[in-house]
Order: C-alpha cells, then structure tokens, then sequence
C-alpha cells in the first residue's frame, strides 16, 4: 500500500510539472547540472539525545568543466536531537551557509558572503518487517543576501516537507550488507515580507540507492531532478539535474553497557 501511495504522490507531482509547462507566462531555464556530496554523522549523547553534524559540498558546471567546474556552496549544519519515542524525533540547530559568486572575476561581486539559519525538524517513522518510511517536517528562518558589494539582507522563513522510504533490494530487511532503494520526494516553500508571488522554492525528485555497510556506517547516491522560481522573478523556473553522493556516520558516545540498538532515525 505505501508503494501505490508513492506512486500516487509521484504521478500528481509530474502532472504539475505539466500543467506549469502549459502555461504561456512561466518561462523554464535551461538545465543546469550539478554535484552535491554531503557528510551527515549522528552522535548519541544519552538514551533520549544526539548530537547532529552534516557538512555539504556544492558545485555547478562552468563552460570550460561541466558539473563540478564552479563551488556554489559550502553547509555546516548542527543540531541537538531529542527522542521522545522510537518512531519520532525533534532537532533544533543552526547552519552556516557560505555561497560563492557566479561571476568571481568581477570586483563587484564578493567571491562569498554567510548565509547564517536556524532550523526545527520533526520527523515520524513508520517502522516496517520489510521497510521504513519516513515523514519530515523541517522549518528554517534564514539570513541571506546577493553576493554583490553592498547588497542588502533580506530574512525568509522556509518550509519543507519530505516523504521517503528505504526498501532493501537483496535482503529481507535493512541491515548490514543490504542494498537499498530510497525514493525520495521533498517540496519547499518560503515566505517573508520580500517573498511576494515566489513562494514555491523548490521540488526535489531524488530516486537513490544505497548500501548499509555496518550498523554505523551508510552509503547512498543517486541522481536529483528539481524546478522551483526564482525569487525575484516568480515567473521564471530554475531547473536542475544533481548527482548527490552522501554517507551517513552514527556513532554511540554512551558507555558501552548502556547501548541499545535502534532504528535509523535519520536522513
């Protein structure tokens, strides 16, 4: 039943993108190509709290090297995580966003400016003999501006939504040597006193797969389509093709006779 209801979900998304496509006024940018790598490590401090730490590395093509020809950005990323339950989780934290100029030749422009957030998630998982689903529900109020001299800050409140699942390939369940498929669907919105008719951000397709190497340790890659307007102009639509490459690092900072093993209760 959740796999018709992914489907479902999908074939809605796709519809969208057509009925978008349709309309005369909205203008869609040629494609972009990027890669995205990122580092997301979980520590355990006691039985109901965890340190997150992710690290993000971004890069776009140029004319002269395609994908990874340009750094775009460079994310650190941390919060505390509280486990009420098994099967939910809250993580209030701050990220550090530094975003490189598209043009790094010019004066006019600083090569990179800060983009300073705070972020709350909460996230549901949906245990499985078989599988795991996850709901994610994350809320960012985020500092930023252009990398031009002198630009001036603007302050946006952004919303996520995430649904994903993780079904193992060549086993039975997910466990040590499994291979995994990881489809993935995320929509963002944003809002604020500049945000005017560009409220849709971003939607994120990201079909992975991934592979559990030991019970700390996990790999996933795959390829991510996204579209989402521009924010100073809602009638244009960016669009992009991103390789992400990730690995996941759980580690257990409690003595050793207090650990207790437990579902992955992370992205």
């Amino acid at each position: 039943m959740p796999l018709r209801k992914l489907a479902f979900v999908l074939l809605l998304i796709w519809v969208g993108i057509d009925e978008v496509h349709a309309q005369d006024e909205r203008v869609f940018e040629d494609l972009n190509y990027l890669l995205w790598a990122g580092s997301y490590n979980q520590f355990r401090l006691s039985d109901k709290f965890f340190w997150r730490a992710e690290f993000h590395w971004r890069r776009t093509g140029t004319d002269e090297v395609p994908v990874v020809g340009r750094q775009t950005q460079i994310y650190n990323r941390h919060a505390i995580m509280y486990l009420p339950s098994p099967t939910f989780n809250v993580s209030l934290g701050v990220v550090l966003r530094l975003d490189f100029t598209t043009r790094p030749a010019d004066e006019m422009f600083e090569y990179v400016v800060p983009e300073p957030r705070f972020w709350q998630e909460f996230m549901w998982i949906i245990p499985h003999p078989k599988y795991q689903i996850f709901h994610r529900i994350r809320t960012e109020q985020r500092w930023s501006r252009d990398n031009d001299v002198d630009s001036d800050w603007i302050f946006r409140y952004r919303w996520r939504y995430k649904f994903y699942m993780k079904i193992p390939l060549n086993a039975q369940r997910l466990e040590p040597g499994t291979i995994f498929a990881n489809p993935d669907v995320e929509i963002i919105m944003q809002s604020g006193r500049t945000i005017e008719a560009s409220s849709f951000e971003d939607l994120r397709l990201y079909p992975s797969i991934g592979y559990i190497q030991s019970p700390r340790v996990t790999y996933t890659a795959g390829i991510m389509y996204t579209t989402g307007q521009r924010r100073t102009d809602p009638f244009t639509y960016r669009q992009r093709w991103v390789i992400r490459i990730n690995a996941y690092v759980n580690l257990d900072f409690r003595k050793e006779q207090r650990r207790i093993s437990s579902v992955k209760l992370s992205d």
